[in-house]
């Protein structure tokens, strides 16, 4: 799991490798310490001085032991005492597109190596896949393995497509091709404290936090919502909110479509802080239309719990709907009330190239005396305060408490799942935080 340690919303963004010090001025991709191909090919020869690298399934190229594994060994060294790293990503450049699944794998050991199969590095665990090689750079999100300095291995296993991928080495002429590295931080600063968390890493969901909702609690626009194992579970340090096509009944409406939803009612509310997940959406380009995900607070009647629909006031950290249409950007709001519903909420651009569903990212809500300022993977998006919120007072007062919400819609004001909505399709949550000062 990553870094507990909360850092103020400052961003530095560095390519880190081999005795290259972090800072927000380091913007040329630098190359690992080491890097080699490890092979059960003998006549591969000495890889670690090659200008490629390459990767292969077992069955590669006629060769039932042909197997190739990319290993890349970075010296992390520039993160600040007491920074907080957001999101890691592992970039390597093919010149080909190939239909070939690849996944990456922390590893322990280096690639200091000719590529010995014998001495190959042991595999952790599996951090981020992809279904196609694209020519060009391709990102893997390592974050889970990188949460400070140190020297940080990584290896690339490919899994279907018998034939080898190659991608450029550390060693390769062009500098503008080598293996990056590219590490995003919060600086350190700033008095936060935790003081509620749930990291998901218990074989099951932790009921003394969380409630998730039977089936006969409330439908959510074209799903059922229930608490079967098939629905809501967790796992591998992650909680999984999974939304399915099938026909189910509940309350008095036959629905397509079954779903998750979980709150801390009745065991955990909060009134000023810091409201925090990291999470990966299933909103891409095409196959999630129909798909809405949240994190979000809803106003508590009373300090403790209670109904949680007989009080005003809404704060969305995060809102991550799908489809063509909304996929690339992120929604946070805030409401005052429903009926007449009175609100204000912001779609939030993202960086070119990124999208929510694209990998796991860090959503955070600061709620102080007067402000709410929202933050995407660190970076401060919007701010709601009474100049732009005039009733901003009535419902984030310091009386207020708040319960908070994960939530994984299907259908509704956004649009209804179609043809192309790749289902089942998984809400991923790595933690949820939440601090005061």
């Amino acid at each position: 799991m990553r870094s507990r340690g909360l850092a103020a919303a400052v961003v530095g963004t560095c390519l880190l490798g081999s005795a290259v010090p972090a800072s927000g001025a380091d913007t040329g991709p630098v190359a690992p310490v080491a890097d080699t191909t490890f092979t059960q090919v003998s006549a591969d020869g000495d890889n670690s001085t090659k200008t490629t690298l390459a990767t292969c399934p077992q069955l590669c190229d006629g060769n039932a032991d042909g197997r190739r594994d990319a290993v890349l060994e970075f010296g992390v060294t520039g993160v600040p005492a007491g920074a907080r790293v957001t999101r890691a990503v592992l970039e390597l450049y093919s010149w080909n597109a190939y239909a070939a699944t690849v996944t990456a794998y922390a590893a322990t050991g280096t690639a200091a190596d000719p590529g010995t199969w014998a001495a190959r590095p042991a595999l952790g665990g599996a951090l981020a896949t992809r279904t196609a090689v694209t020519a060009g750079y391709n990102a893997f999100d390592v974050t889970a393995a990188v949460t400070g300095n140190g020297t940080k291995t990584f290896a690339l296993l490919q899994e279907t497509y018998n034939t080898r991928v190659y991608w450029a080495s550390k060693e390769n002429a062009s500098a503008a091709i080598r293996p990056r590295l590219t590490v995003t931080y919060g600086a350190p600063g700033g008095d936060w404290q935790l003081v509620w968390e749930d990291n998901f890493d218990g074989p099951t969901l932790d009921t003394a936090k969380w409630t998730a909702r039977p089936l006969d609690y409330l439908d959510f626009d074209k799903a059922c919502i229930t608490d079967r194992p098939q629905n809501v579970f967790v796992s591998g340090g992650n909680l999984t909110l999974r939304a399915q096509r099938e026909r189910l009944t509940c309350w008095s409406e036959t629905n397509d479509y079954t779903t998750a939803y979980l709150d801390t009612i009745g065991k955990a509310t909060f009134g000023y802080g810091r409201f925090e997940t990291r999470a990966k959406s299933p909103g891409t380009p095409t196959g999630s239309k129909g798909l809405w995900p949240a994190f979000w607070l809803r106003r508590s009647s009373v300090a403790g719990g209670g109904d949680p629909n007989d009080g005003n006031g809404e704060l969305d950290v995060m809102e991550l709907p799908g489809g063509a249409q909304y996929y690339d950007r992120s929604t946070t709001a805030v409401f005052q009330k429903y009926s007449p519903q009175v609100k204000n909420d912001y779609r939030v651009p993202w960086p070119a190239g990124t999208y929510p569903g694209d990998g796991f990212h860090v959503y955070a809500a600061e709620w102080e005396p007067g402000v709410i300022r929202f933050y995407v993977d660190d970076r401060l998006v919007w701010t709601v305060d009474p100049t732009n919120t005039p009733w901003f007072g009535d419902v984030f007062n310091g009386d207020a408490r708040y319960h908070l919400r994960l939530t994984f819609h299907v259908g509704g004001w956004l649009g209804d799942p179609d043809a192309t909505t790749l289902l089942p399709a998984d809400f991923v949550v790595d933690y949820v935080r939440v601090y005061q000062r």
